[in-house]
């Protein structure tokens, strides 16, 4: 049991560790763009720096339909639905027990399935390794220009 706990702070710290480094890198940079899409601009973290969070994805069946704010579904593009975040809200998330890392735009309300935090578009969820499994443990750090 303490094997496991420990090994669950470790990959908690090195996701925490990946978002910070991905902040000062210059390639990583963010700017106001249409959901889905990341280009240049300052980075800050803001708000809960480092949560854990239970993660789901969709696609197919709701590829094109409306989001909550009002634009398609693209399952290709990086999108996430999540229940308080504001809209066009930037996001890192780093897979806690692979390390992949993806960064999306909040466009939808959501998920409505219990124990989740969020739900990732498959885009998101390819880049982050758990689309055969459904749902993933994630580290959550929201970004801000």
């Amino acid at each position: 049991m303490a094997v496991i706990h420990f090994l669950e702070k470790t990959a908690c710290w090195t996701a925490f560790f990946f978002c910070i480094l991905s902040i000062s890198s210059p390639s990583v940079v963010l700017s106001s763009q249409s959901a889905g899409t990341i280009q240049s601009g300052d980075v800050k973290i803001i708000g809960d720096v480092g949560r854990k969070v239970t993660a789901g994805w969709y696609g197919p069946r709701h590829h094109q339909k409306p989001t909550a704010n009002g634009q398609r579904f693209n399952m290709f593009e990086n999108t996430l639905a999540h229940r308080t975040l504001p809209f066009g809200t930037k996001v890192r998330l780093v897979t806690l027990d692979n390390k992949k890392s993806a960064e999306g735009v909040v466009n939808d309300r959501g998920p409505f399935t219990k124990g989740r935090d969020l739900d990732v578009s498959y885009s998101m969820a390819k880049q982050l390794g758990f689309v055969r499994k459904g749902v993933a443990k994630l580290y959550l750090c929201q970004l801000k220009d």
